[in-house]
C-alpha cells in the first residue's frame, strides 16, 4: 500500500481528533459528561454487569427494575460474537465525547472523497455534518448509540454509492463494515431513518440506469447491496433476534389485552405516545434560525434580559422555548450557511442525484411533523411496518441534518470546478441567498405576522405582566438570531461573488466559507455542550452515593426482595435501580402486561397493597420532597414463592386484572371479595386444560424457599404432603425461562397477570428456574458465521492495495 499517497488524508485525520479534542477541552481535564441518560444507563445495568463480572455467568435477565425483565436492550453479560464491535472500541481511543464527533467527520469526509468532491471542501462539509446543533444536544443528554449511528451514516452511504458505481469489492466490504458499526449500536430507529435514505438513494440510482441503459448493472448491484446489509446485520442478530423476539411483549411492539386500553390492537405504541415530541412545521425554519422558537424549554436568563429583570437575580434560567413540544433540550440547527448552499445546490448541481436527496429530506421532514400533520403520519404509522414502534419523531430531522450539507458541499464544489457561466451562477447565488436570507429577515422582522411566541400549555401560568415580558423577549431572541444568520448568508454569498469576478482564489473560499460554517454552528452546538455538562470523576461517583434510607435497606441480608421507592419519580428514574430490586424504575420498553399493571393496580389510583404483597415488596421508601425519605418495612409481603389453596379462573385479561382488585395502602376501607394472593392464584382459562384433574393443596408446615440467587438462574426448596401448586414473585416471560423440579422439566404457568407458578408434586424437591432463552444461543452461531464473511470480505477487498505495491516493488 503506497501510504505516501494517504499522508494527507492521515494529517487531515489527525486534525479531525484534535478538533474534537479543542472541543471537548474540559474532557482533556479530566472530567466526565454528566449526561442524564448515561447516569440513567449505569444503574439500570449496575445489578446485571456487577453479577456478571463477578461471577463470569452468563447474564440476560435482570431482577432490579420493574420485578424482573430481559437485558436485551440495556446489557448483555454473555459473549454476543459481535466483533464489529471491538473496531468502535478501537475509534474510541480519542477518548468521550470527543470521539463522537471525530467519527462523525471521519466518515463524512469517507463520503466526499468517494463522491470526488475537493479534498479541502471535504474538510468544511465534514465540519458542518458533525457540528450541527442536535448532535451536540444528542450527547450531552447521554444517547450515545443514537449519536454513533448518525456518524456512521455517510460510510454507509459511500459505500452503497461505490457499489452502484460497479466497485462492487471495495464498495460492498465499506457498506458492510459501516452497517455492522452502527448495527452494533442496536439504535434500530437510526438504522430506520438509515433505510429511508437507502432505498430513496436505491430509486435515484434506478432512474439514471434506464437513462444510461444500464439496468443490468442497477439489479447486479442492489442484489450485492441486499447481500451486504444481511450480512452486515449477522454479527449483531444476537441482539436483533433477542429484542425483535421481547418487543412482541413490551409496551412499544405489544397489544394489551385489556378492553378500554389506548394501544393499537395490533401492536406498537399509541399515537399520543408516539407522536408527544412532533417538530411544529413553523419550528422546522428553526434548521436556519436557531432561536426562532427560544432554543431549549429553559435557556441562560441574558437571553431574556426584561423577563430577567422582572424575576431578579434568583432566575439564572428562564423558559424561553414557545414550541408546543412538552420539552425541548434544543434547536434542529443546520447552520444557515449550510441552508443557503442547500438551495445553492439545487441550482447548481446537474446530476440527477439532487432528486433523491430532495425527496429523502422532504420525507425525513414531514415524518418530524407527526401529530401536526395527521392526515399523512398517522396514515404512514397504522400502514408502514415497524413505524408504529418508534416515538420523538422530532427524530427523523437527522434524515435533512445528513444530506443538507451533502448537497450543499456537492455544489460548492461544482462552483469551484468552475463549469457553469458566470453570470448564470451569479444569478444563481442571488437566487439561492435571497430564499435564504430573505425569509430569515422576513421571519426575524415580521416574526409577529405569523407567531404570537406563546406556548399554550406552560405560558397559562405566568402572570400578564411576566408573560409579555417573557413574550417581547422571545420576539428580539427570534429577531436577532434570524438577522444574525441572514449575516452569515450574506457573507457566504460575498465571499462566492469575489469568487466569480476571479477577487480570490478557490483556496480563499474555501479557507472563508469552513470559517464561516464554523463561526455559524459551533458556537449554537456549544451552547447545549459546554463545560456545565461536564464533572469532575469524585462527582459522578456522588450520583451512585446511596441515601440513608437506601443503606438502611442494604443492611438487609436477603438476597432476593422489592422495594417501591415513593421519594423519586416510582416509573421514571433509574437511580433507584442502582441500590434495590425494586417495583418500578425507567425503561422505554418495559413489558405490557406489567405496564397494564401499573396503570390498573399501581398508578394513579393507588397502589393496591396485595398486589404489592405478591410481588415481594419488602420496604417502601416515602417522602423525600420537605423531608428526609423514610423506610416503611412492609410485613405481609409474601416472600419469594408460597403455596396456594384454590385458583380462580378467569376467561379475559379484564377478569384476570379485576381479580386482582385489592384495597390500596393506606386504605382501611374493607372490601368484598377483595384478591388474598396468599390463598389464591388467578390464572386465564387457557390453561385450564392443563390443569386437568390435578387436586392440589397444601399443609399447615408446606413452604417454598429461596435457597440460591441468580439472574438467569434461581433455586428452591420446597416441602408440602401434598400435591402442590405454587406462586413465585417472579415475572413470568415464556420466551427463555424454565422450570425444573428435581432436575425434570415443567411447565410454567402466568397467574396473577404477571408472575409464575407451577406444580411441585408432594414430599421435598428441589425446583430451578433457567433462562437459557434458545433464540439468543441458536443466533449466536449465526453471528459467528457472519463475522467470518464481514472480516473475510474486508480482507479480501484490501488485497489488491498490497498487490500493487508490490507489483511496484518489482
Amino acid at each position: 500500500m503506497d501510504f505516501k499517497k494517504y499522508r494527507l488524508d492521515l494529517f487531515i485525520i489527525l486534525g479531525f481528533a484534535l478538533l474534537s479534542l479543542l472541543y471537548c477541552y474540559p474532557q482533556l481535564q479530566g472530567k466526565k459528561l454528566k449526561s442524564s441518560d448515561s447516569v440513567m444507563w449505569q444503574a439500570m445495568v449496575h445489578e446485571a454487569q456487577s453479577y456478571h463480572d463477578s461471577t463470569g455467568k452468563d447474564v440476560l435477565w435482570s431482577n432490579s427494575m420493574f420485578s424482573g425483565m430481559p437485558t436485551y436492550t440495556t446489557y448483555i453479560g454473555a459473549n454476543t460474537y459481535n466483533y464489529p464491535a471491538y473496531i468502535q472500541d478501537f475509534l474510541k481511543i480519542v477518548g468521550k465525547p470527543a470521539y463522537f464527533f471525530f467519527i462523525a467527520m471521519l466518515c463524512f469526509y469517507l463520503l466526499m472523497q468517494v463522491l470526488g468532491v475537493n479534498r479541502w471542501l471535504s474538510i468544511v462539509g465534514a465540519i458542518a455534518y458533525a457540528f450541527a446543533s442536535y448532535n451536540s444536544i444528542i450527547i450531552g443528554v447521554g444517547h450515545d448509540t443514537k449519536m454513533l449511528s448518525i456518524g456512521y451514516m455517510p460510510a454507509a452511504l459511500a459505500g452503497l454509492y461505490l457499489i452502484y458505481k460497479e466497485k462492487w469489492l471495495t464498495g460492498a466490504a465499506l457498506f458492510s463494515m459501516a452497517m455492522a458499526l452502527t448495527a452494533c449500536n442496536s439504535h434500530y430507529q437510526m438504522i430506520y431513518y438509515f433505510l429511508i435514505v437507502f432505498i430513496c438513494f436505491g430509486v435515484g440510482m434506478l432512474f439514471v440506469a434506464i437513462k444510461e441503459g444500464k439496468l443490468k448493472q442497477f439489479f447486479i448491484a442492489t442484489a450485492i447491496s441486499i447481500v451486504c446489509g444481511v450480512v452486515s446485520m449477522m454479527p449483531t442478530v444476537t441482539l436483533i433476534s433477542t429484542t425483535n423476539e421481547y418487543a412482541k411483549e413490551t409496551m412499544r411492539g405489544g397489544a394489551s389485552e385489556l378492553s378500554g386500553h389506548d394501544k393499537k390492537s395490533t401492536g406498537g405504541l399509541d399515537k399520543e405516545y408516539a407522536f408527544r415530541w412532533s417538530m411544529g412545521i413553523g419550528e422546522t425554519f428553526c434548521v436556519m434560525i436557531p432561536y426562532l422558537y427560544g432554543g431549549a424549554t429553559v435557556e441562560p436568563a441574558e437571553k431574556a434580559p426584561k423577563t430577567a429583570e422582572m424575576v431578579g437575580a434568583n432566575a439564572d434560567m428562564l423558559p424561553i422555548y414557545w414550541g408546543a413540544q412538552p420539552t425541548q433540550m434544543g434547536p434542529v440547527y443546520l447552520g444557515a450557511v449550510v441552508c443557503f448552499l442547500f438551495v445553492l445546490g439545487l441550482l447548481v448541481v446537474r446530476s440527477a442525484h439532487k432528486w433523491w436527496i430532495v425527496a429523502a429530506c422532504i420525507i425525513g421532514i414531514i415524518l418530524s411533523w407527526g401529530k401536526n400533520l395527521p392526515g399523512i403520519n398517522y396514515l404512514l404509522f397504522d400502514t408502514i411496518p415497524y413505524l408504529n414502534k418508534f416515538r420523538t419523531v422530532e427524530m427523523a430531522m437527522v434524515i435533512p441534518q445528513f444530506l443538507f450539507p451533502l448537497l450543499g458541499i456537492w455544489g460548492l464544489n461544482e462552483v469551484i470546478e468552475g463549469n457553469y457561466d458566470k453570470a448564470k451562477l451569479w444569478k444563481n447565488v442571488r437566487i439561492a441567498a435571497g430564499i435564504t436570507a430573505g425569509l430569515c429577515i422576513l421571519l426575524g422582522v415580521g416574526g409577529s405576522m405569523f407567531f404570537d411566541f406563546t406556548n399554550p400549555a406552560a405560558d397559562s401560568r405566568y402572570q400578564p405582566e411576566l408573560l409579555k415580558a417573557l413574550k417581547e423577549d422571545r420576539a428580539s431572541l427570534a429577531m436577532t438570531s434570524a438577522l444574525k444568520s441572514a449575516v452569515y448568508i450574506i457573507i457566504a454569498g460575498g465571499l462566492l461573488w469575489a469568487f466569480i469576478k476571479n477577487m480570490i482564489k478557490p483556496v480563499v473560499l474555501i479557507a472563508g466559507m469552513g470559517l464561516i460554517v464554523a463561526i455559524d454552528l459551533i458556537p449554537v452546538a456549544q451552547s447545549y455542550l459546554n463545560e456545565k455538562y461536564y464533572a469532575d470523576a469524585t462527582e459522578m461517583e456522588n450520583e451512585y452515593e446511596p441515601r440513608d434510607v437506601d443503606k438502611a435497606i442494604m443492611q438487609d441480608r436477603d438476597p432476593y426482595y422489592r422495594v417501591l421507592d415513593l421519594s423519586r419519580d416510582p416509573y421514571n428514574d433509574a437511580i433507584q435501580a442502582y441500590f434495590h430490586k425494586c417495583v418500578g424504575g425507567y425503561h422505554p420498553a418495559k413489558m405490557e402486561m406489567y405496564q397494564d399493571l401499573i396503570d390498573r393496580q399501581m398508578g394513579n389510583k393507588g397502589f393496591n397493597r396485595e398486589v404489592l404483597n405478591m410481588l415481594n415488596t419488602k420496604y417502601i421508601i416515602v417522602g423525600g420532597q420537605k423531608s428526609a425519605p423514610q423506610v416503611l418495612p412492609n410485613s405481609t409481603a409474601l416472600g419469594n414463592a408460597w403455596f396456594i389453596d384454590e385458583v380462580k379462573w378467569a376467561a379475559t385479561a379484564d377478569e384476570e386484572m379485576n381479580a386482582l382488585n385489592a384495597p390500596s395502602l393506606g386504605d382501611t376501607v374493607n372490601m368484598p371479595n377483595a384478591f388474598n394472593p396468599r390463598k389464591t392464584a388467578v390464572i386465564r382459562s387457557t390453561f385450564k386444560d392443563n390443569f386437568g384433574t390435578y387436586a392440589f393443596g397444601k399443609d399447615s408446615s408446606a413452604f417454598v424457599k429461596l435457597t440460591q440467587y441468580g439472574l438467569d438462574e434461581l433455586s428452591f426448596a420446597s416441602r408440602n404432603s401434598k400435591d402442590g401448586l405454587a406462586v413465585f414473585s417472579d415475572i413470568y416471560y415464556a420466551a427463555g425461562w424454565k422450570a425444573y423440579v428435581d432436575g425434570k422439566e415443567t411447565p410454567i404457568y402466568k397467574a396473577n397477570y404477571v408472575l409464575r407458578a407451577i406444580k411441585i408434586p408432594a414430599g421435598q424437591h428441589k425446583i430451578e428456574f433457567e433462562f437459557k432463552p434458545r433464540t439468543f444461543y441458536e443466533a449466536r452461531k449465526i453471528a459467528m458465521a457472519g463475522c467470518v464473511l464481514l472480516f473475510g470480505l474486508c480482507a479480501f477487498a484490501l488485497v489488491p492495495l498490497f498487490k500493487k505495491k508490490e507489483g511496484a516493488a518489482k
